[in-house]
């Protein structure tokens, strides 16, 4: 399987909740589940909570969680570029490959030692064990000083009963200096059952017009060793205009070179793109949103 976007149509998401306890130990849970807004109907039939449903405890030492989780790939891809991985014009999204979340998931997330942090991740499958289906091992390191930040994220993720592991490493750097913020990317996928061996690299700068406004350029490439002539590179512009401290309205152009037999799409995170013509095409597309921060 590959990386699927958010397909649901709309969402409710759980906010954190935490109940204190006393001598700084709190109580936390998260429940979120995707409905498509013009029915009502479930994202993922079956499933109430389809995103995240898990609860943890948390002090001073740090966090302990236990139930359905995001990937830390999935929360740190965000930093990976200048567009912050929920539209389109992410090529770094696109054309990245990775689970997004997985069932039955034990973590422990670090606290912040001087900007370092760091989780590691167990996941013991859809019927529990760590060689079934959905048993995974994942984690990721943080690091946030000043206008510097990094980090490195893996995943290795059994898709289907008897298959060989499946594994994602992303990294990434950034650097703000003035009103500008140089990002750059590589990420590593290989996923048998996909015959996918990808090397992916990416390169994007945001600047920040004024308080309001804030304009980003990226550029993506992907090169698969296991097809030869396989890959895909995308460049994109976006451009972001805060109406008010909640709301704010974006515009994204995007253009998607596939190469080969490959078939990646502008997804982006909301949406699961348009199909193509045919394997090989290009993709081009034009996205304009609205944001409401509840």
């Amino acid at each position: 399987m590959r990386k699927s976007p958010e397909h649901s149509f709309g969402r409710h998401d759980g906010a954190l909740f935490n109940s204190l306890l006393g001598d700084g130990y709190a109580v936390n849970f998260v429940l979120e589940n995707g409905f498509a807004p013009t029915t009502g109907a479930l994202a993922s039939a079956g499933s109430m909570f389809n995103r995240q449903a898990w609860a943890g405890l948390s002090s001073d030492w740090g966090q302990v969680r236990a139930g359905r989780q995001n990937s830390p790939l999935f929360i740190d891809e965000g930093r990976m570029d200048a567009f912050g991985a929920v539209t389109q014009a992410s090529g770094l999204d696109n054309i990245t490959t990775y689970g997004i979340r997985t069932s039955n998931t034990i973590s422990y997330l670090t606290p912040s030692f001087h900007g370092l942090k760091g989780g590691v991740y167990v996941g013991l499958g859809n019927a529990g064990g760590l060689r079934g289906t959905g048993a995974s091992y994942q984690f990721d390191v943080t690091y946030d000083q000043g206008p510097f930040s990094a980090f490195v994220a893996g995943q290795a993720l059994r898709n289907t009963d008897g298959a060989p592991t499946d594994r994602t490493i992303l990294s990434g750097v950034s650097y703000a200096i003035g009103k500008f913020t140089i990002y750059g990317a590589y990420t590593w996928a290989k996923w048998d059952e996909l015959a996918l061996d990808a090397n992916t690299y990416g390169v994007s700068v945001g600047y920040t017009i004024n308080p309001f406004n804030y304009l980003a350029l990226g550029w993506a490439q992907l090169t698969d060793r296991t097809s030869a002539g396989n890959g895909a590179r995308q460049f994109s512009v976006m451009y972001n205009h805060d109406v008010s401290r909640r709301t704010s309205f974006y515009a994204a152009a995007s253009f998607l070179q596939n190469r080969g037999q490959a078939s990646y799409t502008l997804a982006g995170a909301a949406n699961a793109g348009l199909a193509l013509a045919y394997p090989g095409a290009e993709a081009r597309g034009v996205q304009i949103g609205l944001v409401h921060r509840f």
